[in-house]
């Protein structure tokens, strides 16, 4: 076969009249003038891809295109009628008939806003569907609940109880968390078995209202048990070693606490349980609230207290001394145990910033009044040296004497301290480059001391 001959099979138009299949193939006038010069093999060739484009369009399905879309219209039908009866099932359930009365509700406000007519219940009127809207929306809300959801009672369907968060299990209580479905706000759920305490609690929460500073109560119910339930709002924890780095934050600590102990002893009610964890921080303001009133007393301060008053309870080392030992003392004003309480949670504050007064065994169940007399004794010391120490911490130290003090009549009420007292009353401008130096100082000089002596070092950021 010559090289002429063998170029043909390659020939560009030749290739074109095999591939192109929109009309009917047939030879080129070149290839059929030239078939008699052509050598058998080329014919062969050429005969075998005419027959194979032929096939390909002679047997090319013409309604291929109409076939596919009739089958695939079938299908999106078959789809369509199947997802129908779903959505039929799904809004016959009950559980949706709260969504389709909000679906008839917004029907209704927006005729009454476009003051149109619509097609309303025969002997309902339009007025009193559009006044029975927020009922219905109030009462029926549908909310999703998630698997680790579950309302708190079979009776109580407002809030839901969500078993993500932790348990937390007390002798007398159990704590558990949600959100209140109109609103989605964070709740704690304070359930309290025992009737007697769960009673008290309830009234004095009630008693107490809407305080500065104190815990709301949110609502109440009765559980599946029969045990009352607390509705509070959520907070967060309050951490002593949180507000040890900054003395403007232990004063705004100890402005708030008092202010709440102030309004509360003003209802003639005793905390009797002041402690770092009655103490906690709302989410927004960061605000100091006290919490946890199931130890409260309803005193009488009209007239000079007895000395049985005031039950012998509370948290070991927070304890006022006239409450563990009354017959030690005179007659005095049972509110006065809460400052002492609050005195012992000031000197945990403090304890980083006044050395060598013995602040680190404030708190401890091994705290007895005459450990903390010695105490009163070396700040009286810290006091003497005021020439030597920052006056703010001076100040600090001089409230923290006067809310330690052993017999009760010398301490000052919490509004007093509130109106008179220089640590409480200055100017937010508090010093700071006169003493921030000096206060960092003792704190190296703490820690030199702990490590000298083999104790535990404390590690200040």
């Amino acid at each position: 076969m010559s090289f002429s001959s063998t170029s043909t099979l390659y020939n560009p138009t030749f290739k074109y009249d095999l591939i192109c299949l929109s009309s009917p193939v047939h030879s080129s006038p070149k290839s059929s003038s030239s078939s008699s010069t052509t050598s058998p093999l080329q014919k062969s060739i050429r005969q075998q891809r005419m027959n194979a484009s032929q096939h390909l369009f002679h047997h090319r399905p013409h309604h291929a295109s109409h076939q596919h879309s009739l089958t695939s219209t079938i299908h999106k039908k078959t789809n369509s009628i199947q997802l129908a009866g779903k959505l039929e099932a799904i809004m016959s359930s009950p559980l949706m008939s709260p969504v389709k009365e909000a679906f008839h509700s917004s029907l209704v406000d927006a005729a009454v806003k476009s003051a149109a007519p619509i097609a309303a219940p025969k002997s309902a009127a339009l007025s009193s569907s559009a006044s029975c809207v927020d009922k219905r929306r109030d009462s029926t809300d549908y909310v999703y609940t998630a698997p680790c959801e579950h309302h708190p009672s079979k009776g109580q369907t407002d809030y839901l109880v969500n078993d993500m968060f932790p348990k937390l299990m007390h002798d007398l209580s159990t704590i558990e968390f949600g959100i209140r479905i109109r609103d989605f706000m964070p709740l704690a759920f304070k359930t309290v078995p025992v009737a007697g305490l769960a009673e008290k609690e309830l009234q004095l929460l009630n008693g107490l209202g809407n305080l500065p500073n104190v815990i709301h109560l949110e609502d109440s119910f009765v559980n599946d048990s029969g045990d009352t339930v607390l509705v509070l709002p959520m907070l967060k924890k309050f951490e002593v070693s949180a507000y040890n780095q900054n003395i403007c934050s232990i004063r705004k600590v100890m402005k708030q606490v008092l202010t709440g102990l102030a309004a509360v002893h003003d209802k003639n009610i005793v905390h009797l349980d002041i402690n770092p964890s009655n103490l906690m921080v709302t989410h927004r303001k960061k605000n100091v609230v006290i919490i946890d009133f199931g130890l409260s007393q309803t005193i009488d301060r009209s007239s000079t207290c007895k000395k049985a008053q005031l039950p012998s309870c509370g948290t070991v080392g927070y304890i006022a001394p006239e409450v563990m030992h009354p017959e030690r003392y005179d007659a005095c004003d049972p509110a006065m145990a809460d400052i002492y309480s609050l005195g012992i949670v000031f000197g945990q504050l403090l304890e980083p910033y006044i050395p060598d007064c013995d602040l680190h065994y404030f708190g401890s169940k091994y705290l007895s009044v005459e450990n903390t007399n010695q105490t009163i004794v070396m700040l009286k010391d810290f006091v003497a040296g005021a020439s030597r120490y920052p006056s703010i911490l001076v100040h600090a130290a001089e409230l923290l004497i006067t809310m330690l003090a052993e017999d009760p009549n010398e301490r000052k009420s919490a509004k007093a301290l509130l109106e008179s007292h220089t640590f409480l009353t200055c100017g937010s401008k508090l010093e700071l480059c006169d003493w921030m130096c000096r206060v960092q100082e003792i704190k190296y000089q703490h820690y030199l001391y702990q490590e000298s002596t083999a104790c535990e070092i404390y590690r200040y950021r």
